[in-house]
């Protein structure tokens, strides 16, 4: 298959300042012979009219066509100056898309951050596509992809801040598991940073490297009950409203039913949770809301309570994650006010072990759990990000540079990508009978 340089064959093409002077198939790869159509060229140096001195063939990978892998050759012209008295006599003919030395042509390399940036996918899988190697693909999302993320318009002004910890790299015999920090825009649901660590210095580190007129503008900070974190943020955010939302909250209370139903286990039967024990079996219905359980699921949770919880302190249990679920559905902050009361008398008089520090910390964050009263925050645009995340995490099967983590994470879900939407094709009308 031959195409000669028509107006139709460079608009294939797409790129501007070339024709295509030939097309072959060769092994199932389309090959593209393409000049530039520059015929007068001042010499660089003096400015002198130059001439053709000779041509040499560049080979660069390009978007894929027709399902098939394109391969650019660039017949590249090799211009001579006329001045004898100038010293920069030859010079090879450049081009902004295809650079100097290049595996990739320019616009190969946006699509390559495209890729891993917006749709998520693996260095390796866009490297395996394009027929080059790692490094090449990865060099490509740096170039294109650090100049989004670097953007200072990209943040822009936040009033709801999220915040959460992820890990990043599991633990060996070397460290213990590292984990990172990440901070979102609860309006927009747009991931802003993340940094190493999951401490005050962490935080109030990223926060001091902020404009101050960006900090006045954040009025609500919604986190897990961490302490570092709202130590982290006294420094610069202290005029900010703290907010502990019902997600961290019940999950408190939900760790601590399953500590009670671990020590009851082994105090009643002498061993770790097995299959067919009473409590072990109805131990994801005990995590769950009581509003969710139908008739069978509540005969089964109270069948594994009779039989297994010889003292009642699992029930217990059951119940005070209830009176603190009961505390985020108050109608308004003083009815709140009153279940968490109810909620710590209750805590006081089952004289559990486990019930006793729940409520502790409870009251340690008394306050942060009440203004999710008159502010209605919640944290959960930080966890949904965090799935983004973690998949993040599995395409590229586990990171070791934070970097490159970084950068990857802030592509996918910190930047909003300007991409040419696709037009959708109109169904073709119906015949009419």
């Amino acid at each position: 298959m031959e195409i000669d340089g028509s107006a139709s064959a460079v608009a294939l093409l797409g790129l501007d300042g070339f024709v295509v002077r030939a097309a072959l198939v060769i092994d199932g790869e389309l090959h593209q012979l393409i000049e530039t159509t520059a015929t007068r060229v001042g010499c660089p140096s003096c400015g002198v009219i130059a001439s053709p001195h000779d041509r040499r063939e560049v080979r660069v990978r390009d978007l894929p066509s027709g399902g098939r892998p394109v391969v650019l050759v660039w017949s590249k012209r090799v211009w001579r100056c006329e001045d004898t008295d100038c010293e920069k006599r030859t010079w090879s003919e450049q081009h902004p898309e295809i650079r100097a030395r290049a595996s990739l042509s320019e616009r190969a390399r946006r699509d390559a951050c495209r890729r891993v940036g917006r749709d998520g996918h693996s260095v390796a899988q866009v490297a395996r596509d394009l027929g080059v190697g790692w490094s090449t693909v990865m060099a490509a999302v740096r170039d294109y992809g650090e100049p989004l993320v670097d953007d200072p318009d990209r943040i822009g002004d936040v009033d709801a801040l999220g915040m959460d910890e992820t890990s990043f790299l599991a633990g060996n015999q070397v460290h213990n598991t590292l984990y990172v920090t990440g901070f979102v825009d609860l309006s927009r649901h747009q991931l802003l940073d993340v940094v190493p660590g999951r401490s005050a210095t962490s935080v109030s580190g990223w926060l001091e490297a902020q404009p101050a007129t960006w900090l006045e503008g954040v009025a609500a900070v919604a986190l897990d009950p961490h302490r570092g974190y709202a130590n982290g943020l006294l420094a610069h955010l202290g005029h900010a409203t703290v907010v502990v939302d019902h997600f961290h909250a019940v999950a408190l209370a939900n760790a601590a039913i399953e500590d009670v139903r671990r020590r009851t286990q082994n105090e009643t039967l002498g061993h770790r949770g097995r299959k067919g024990d009473p409590l072990y079996s109805i131990r994801r219905l005990l995590l769950r809301a009581a509003g969710t359980l139908d008739e069978r699921a509540w005969a089964r949770l109270q069948a594994g309570l009779d039989a297994g919880d010889r003292f009642g302190e699992v029930g217990a249990a059951l119940l005070a994650k209830e009176l603190l679920r009961d505390s985020y559905a108050a109608v308004d902050l003083a009815h709140a006010r009153q279940r968490l009361t109810v909620f710590y008398q209750w805590c006081a008089d089952a004289d559990v072990p486990e019930l006793t520090r729940l409520a502790k910390t409870v009251a340690a964050w008394h306050n942060e759990i009440l203004a999710y009263h008159h502010t209605g925050l919640s944290n959960g645009p930080t966890e949904a990000l965090n799935l983004l995340v973690k998949k993040i995490k599995r395409v590229g099967h586990g990171f070791r540079n934070f970097d490159n983590y970084r950068l990857r994470l802030l592509l996918h879900c910190g930047v909003t990508w300007q991409d040419q939407p696709t037009a959708r094709l109109r169904a073709r009308p119906r015949s009419v009978a």
